[in-house]
């Protein structure tokens, strides 16, 4: 006999699944609690509005465990431009730092977020396959991720404008397939894309990439940061509230959500002044000392330089200075060991010249 159940009992069971955080408590209110598993989730904004910022936050609360309001699992990474035009940029370095805050190993962390790269509309139909084969492979993924999913098609290619229609076809099949295959493992599926005009009905955009994205998605969010003040973020579509809008007081590296980046002397100053709280102060060696001692003058003299190194956390550009500054210290030395052999070459020529 099939049972039924009345939409109290429904909704009183949704409630009780357990979501991972976005990492705002605001944002999280406005979600309903969190992201949930199975649900298509929608976020987009301008490119200061903190969408990418997000996407980072997101990939890194999806490893932490439950008891953290995490998934506990793994996830997909998707990454969608053109390099040759405007690029999507995972940033390692925020998503380092990321991870470090959250107090978690940086190489296990950076193991668990597979990346898939579409640099063309052709590669991004083939990203349903890719997904599909991972989780073939790997059942402890949880939430897939694809950033600015309607960018390559929506994107001027020089394409007439007759072959729109065709193109935003062809995404409606890559966002129908990822859902499906979504829906099917219990994964939320969380994509971004920015808006497709300026302000619309009350101060909201319409997406890019035509209407399907909306009516597809289970939860529309919509960012938008106004001059120096915080990100708004307007709830568009949910399937059981109603639309509103909060501000967001989510904060990295001394500004608010809009900010991508961690300023770097900021994350520099931070592993500094740890590494003489607890590693300079536990070693017994005095010349150990002097020696950190030495390396803290070579970072502090150096900030430019490593600002612009191409390194994926501040301690590694911090270890990379440190080797330098040690093969400047090799160098010194063995000039004056050249110096010295110099003199000690004479020396014993003169011995050795008969009286």
């Amino acid at each position: 006999m099939t049972e039924f159940k009345n939409g109290l009992e429904i909704l009183n069971s949704r409630q009780a699944i357990p979501r991972m955080t976005t990492g705002d408590a605001d944002l999280d209110s406005l979600l309903g609690g969190g992201i949930e598993p199975g649900q298509f989730y929608l976020f987009y904004g301008d490119r200061d509005s903190g969408v990418d910022h997000l996407v980072h936050q997101i990939l890194v609360n999806s490893l932490l465990p439950r008891e953290r309001f995490g998934f506990g699992g793994k996830c997909v990474y998707c990454n969608c431009g053109n390099y040759r035009q405007e690029r999507t940029m995972l940033d390692t370095r925020l998503l380092c730092y990321l991870v470090n805050a959250a107090k978690m190993e940086p190489v296990k962390a950076l193991d668990d977020i597979y990346t898939i790269c579409s640099f063309s509309e052709e590669q991004e139909e083939q990203v349903f396959t890719e997904i599909r084969d991972l989780l073939r492979k790997d059942p402890e993924i949880k939430i897939v991720v694809v950033h600015n999913i309607a960018k390559l098609f929506t994107t001027n290619t020089g394409t007439p404008n007759r072959d729109r229609g065709e193109r935003i076809m062809r995404l409606q099949k890559v966002a129908f397939q990822i859902w499906r295959i979504c829906a099917e493992n219990n994964l939320a599926f969380v994509a971004t894309c920015r808006p497709a005009s300026k302000d619309n009905y009350r101060g909201i955009s319409r997406i890019e990439g035509g209407k399907y994205l909306s009516h597809k998605a289970t939860v529309i969010v919509y960012f938008k940061k106004r001059g120096r003040g915080p990100v708004s973020a307007y709830l568009v579509k949910h399937p059981n509230r109603a639309p509103r809008k909060t501000d967001l007081k989510l904060v990295i590296g001394g500004d608010s959500l809009g900010r991508v980046t961690a300023p770097f002397r900021t994350m520099l100053q931070e592993e500094m002044d740890n590494l003489k709280r607890t590693y300079r102060e536990a070693l017994m060696d005095v010349g150990r000392r002097d020696a950190f001692d030495s390396l803290i003058r070579a970072w502090s003299s150096e900030q430019g330089a490593m600002s612009y190194a191409r390194v994926p956390t501040a301690l590694d550009v911090m270890l990379l200075t440190a080797v330098v500054d040690n093969r400047r210290l090799i160098e010194e030395v063995f000039d004056q060991i050249g110096v010295i052999r110099s003199k000690l070459e004479k020396i014993e020529a003169r011995l050795e010249r008969p009286d």
